[in-house]
């Protein structure tokens, strides 16, 4: 009997033993511990108040309180980072609820996971993960055949915001953050849509599929119920050095009057010329309600702020205002199986957004008057015959 419990004794030690030798050891990267610059689409890097946020630290107090909460909420910024390693682990912790009723928590807080292959071909990695006080998303089985240090893009999560993240690989494998991009960004200003809701996860919201399509960096400013192209808003949009500025918040303006709609377009394109002359701007209409055929009156609910807005675009290409641009809701091509609510996308209604946005940034960019060197301030426009610039300012 005391030879059994000896040989039971010596078998759980070596066992321990064993499995301590086998325990792998980690790196540990936090990047807001990192003095390189590594958050991309953030557009006002070191000058926010908490490291994650979308706004400077400013915006609190000149937004609203609603669009500065919103703010904190991590959409459309993302990390990256290359490594050899074939195992990768994300562990953190996030301020607010997991969930919606009609988003996921992997959409709502979870992380995404890129890479790039030799040829610049993306890839995806699907993670296994695990939600709670802190949740953990880990990576394994990333094969680097021909590739022996790949780069990643980690996409932060849509509907929540970050307390702390680490990332950790085998003590072994190389690991070096990247700094930004130094191109100059694509600017969504926008409603839920663009913020993310109702994608599976982050990196289907349609400014990270933009992304991706054009390699292009994209700051994604789209904020639950608040697009309502707020001068503050827009104000703040003419502090960023943009390649193009997308102004999609017609799905929060269909409660105010035409007027009123007119006057905030007229003035928001007015005012981010003056500031950012000669930069495009790209106007986007309603992408409508999927439920329209058996509820008209929705129709009308997107109709007539679509109207609003074409009359707008023609005023102001009328008032000799260049370098402005309509996305429509045909192009966008929404139908009765893109939306989770009839309201906000499913993943395939992104993919709509994300392929209507690609056609016709590509468009932009090769237009011959798209010359921001050339260009001269709005205030150009005060000779026009009948055009009072101040008025239309004043007006907002």
């Amino acid at each position: 009997m005391n030879h059994k419990l000896i040989c039971l004794s010596f078998f759980l030690l070596i066992s321990q033993l064993s499995f301590a030798q086998d325990k792998t050891k980690y790196k540990i990267w936090n990047p807001a511990n990192d003095t390189l610059n590594v958050l991309e689409g953030q557009g006002w890097p070191k000058k926010v108040k908490d490291y994650y946020d979308r706004l400077p630290a400013k915006a609190e107090g000149i937004v609203r309180s609603d669009v500065w909460n919103l703010s904190k909420n991590n959409a459309g910024v993302n990390l990256r980072f290359r490594t050899n390693s074939d195992e990768i682990i994300v562990k953190y912790a996030v301020k607010g609820s997991l969930q919606m009723p009609h988003m996921p928590a992997t959409g709502v807080s979870g992380v995404d996971l890129y890479a790039k292959d030799r040829d610049g071909n993306w890839l995806w990695s699907a993670g296994s993960f695990s939600f709670g006080d802190t949740i953990t998303y880990r990576f394994r089985n990333l094969e680097q055949v021909n590739n022996p240090d790949r780069e990643y893009t980690l996409y932060l999560p849509l509907y929540n915001s970050l307390k702390w993240m680490e990332i950790r690989v085998p003590g072994e494998k190389s690991f070096t953050p990247l700094p930004l991009h130094q191109e100059k960004p694509i600017v969504v200003y926008g409603t839920s849509i663009a913020q993310g809701a109702c994608a599976t996860r982050p990196g289907l919201a349609w400014t990270s599929i933009l992304q991706r399509k054009l390699d292009q960096p994209v700051i994604n400013l789209g904020f639950s119920g608040n697009g309502r192209l707020e001068k503050e808003l827009i104000a703040l949009l003419t502090e960023i050095d943009a390649k193009l500025y997308v102004l999609d918040c017609l799905p929060n303006l269909t409660g105010i009057t035409s007027d009123d709609l007119m006057a905030r377009i007229e003035a928001s394109v007015l005012q981010l010329q003056n500031k950012r002359p000669g930069v495009p701007i790209l106007l986007t209409e309603h992408d409508g309600y999927t439920d329209e055929l058996i509820s008209p009156k929705r129709k009308a609910d997107y109709n007539n702020p679509n109207i609003t807005l074409n009359d707008a675009f023609k005023q102001l290409k009328a008032k000799g205002i260049k370098n402005i641009y309509l996305l429509t809701k045909n192009e966008i091509g929404q139908d009765i199986e893109s939306m989770v609510d009839g309201v906000h996308p499913n993943d395939m209604g992104m993919m709509n957004y994300a392929n209507a946005y690609q056609k016709i940034i590509k468009e932009i960019f090769n237009q011959p008057e798209c010359n921001v060197s050339t260009a001269k301030p709005i205030t150009q426009y005060r000779e026009l015959p009948g055009y009072d610039w101040e008025k239309d300012i004043m007006r907002y």
